[in-house]
């Protein structure tokens, strides 16, 4: 677990940031970072988004009971679900 200012293990020189955590893929989402890809594997599918200098706060703020808009939200497990059913 990380201590309070310790930094998170994203590394800062890639240009992607891979989650097969559905949830905080729609969290990502609904706060405006762009989905690059995906990909499936079985059952499984990870969601590749951009990374920009502010992740590492988001993803914090997504298993810290983060606050986003609930339309947002809403619209970004839509559009995740509709991607991995008509992949």
């Amino acid at each position: 677990m990380n201590k309070p200012n310790e930094k998170m293990n994203i590394p800062a020189n890639s240009s992607k940031y891979a989650t097969n955590d559905f949830y905080l893929a729609a969290f990502l989402k609904a706060k405006n970072l762009k989905l690059l890809s995906t990909e499936r594997e079985g059952r499984r599918t990870t969601f590749f988004f951009e990374h920009k200098s502010n992740l590492e706060d988001l993803i914090l703020s997504f298993y810290n009971n983060g606050l986003v808009e609930v339309n947002a939200f809403k619209n970004a497990i839509q559009d995740l679900k509709a991607i991995i059913y008509n992949l």
